[in-house]
């Protein structure tokens, strides 16, 4: 169920809800009669009542959980990128030849993350750019922690490994943030409160004799848009709502125009 709800098309999981809800509707109403049921209607009412207002309280506290970690990953963005800039222009405080290597290295591993970010949906290309970026990570630190040892009082490689290391920090927080989502036990949860919503809709129409389609096709239409947006905003760069990597990509520019970084390649291969 995970994998329907986080890594297949986003279309698949808005399809199948329509298809299980409009036949929670349709089969009570054609296949069920409840003539017995026509002296407890006000107890049924009750019952269907409960049912859709905790149906729409899981579904807000669910989507509520959905968008706020959608806000802390465009955050995780943002701070990553200041990150990374703040490192590129501390990189000045290295000696020279290696403050060359280093922006050169920086600017590969900031095309690797990039990269990282935007195949999450290819689990070979995405890990390798992971692993890619790790090695990065541990030639920067290399760099850095050798001149700290030759200059053990410089106040400037203090900040740049202080700031190095917040970028280090920060890439373990994105990880993190990409590879977890809402618990899928709380979306099933959901999913299934919503279908017995609509089947004692079902029920209520198998009362009454009569089905108003309108009215069906509209609590369908609204659960599968309600419940696709909120998992959507766990598919962070796989849905259809996808954090906005123009923070990272900017910088990545920046660094690759800058005369400073003249000798970095242009696009880190994979």
């Amino acid at each position: 169920m995970s994998d329907i709800i986080f890594t297949w098309n986003p279309w698949c999981l808005p399809v199948l809800m329509a298809v299980v809800l409009l036949l929670a509707i349709e089969l009570p109403y054609r296949w069920l009669h409840m003539p017995a049921m026509e002296k407890h209607t006000d107890a049924f009412n009750a019952v269907q009542a409960g049912l859709l207002t905790l149906a729409s309280f899981v579904l807000g506290l669910s989507f509520s959980q959905a968008s706020s970690r959608f806000d802390a990953r465009r955050g995780l963005v943002m701070k990553e990128a200041n990150a990374i800039g703040t490192t590129w222009l501390r990189a000045d405080q290295l000696p020279r030849p290696e403050t060359t290597g280093f922006r050169r290295i920086l600017t590969d591993y900031t095309a690797i993350r990039l990269k990282a970010y935007e195949t999450p949906g290819d689990p070979g290309l995405h890990g390798l750019a992971i692993k890619r970026s790790d090695e990065y990570q541990t030639q920067l630190w290399t760099i850095t922690s050798g001149a700290m040892r030759r200059e053990p009082g410089n106040l400037g490689i203090s900040l740049l490994m202080q700031t190095l290391n917040d970028t280090i920090d920060v890439s373990a927080e994105q990880l993190q943030a990409l590879t977890t989502h809402v618990p899928t036990t709380v979306v099933e949860l959901t999913l299934l409160l919503v279908t017995i919503g609509a089947f004692s809709l079902g029920l209520r129409f198998a009362l009454d004799r009569a089905r108003p389609a309108a009215l069906s096709a509209a609590y369908v239409v609204a659960s599968v848009i309600v419940i696709s947006m909120m998992v959507d905003y766990d598919r962070p760069q796989t849905g259809f709502v996808r954090v906005n990597l123009n923070p990272i990509r900017v910088q990545l520019e920046s660094m690759q125009k800058s005369p400073k970084g003249a000798t970095a390649v242009l696009q880190a291969p994979l």
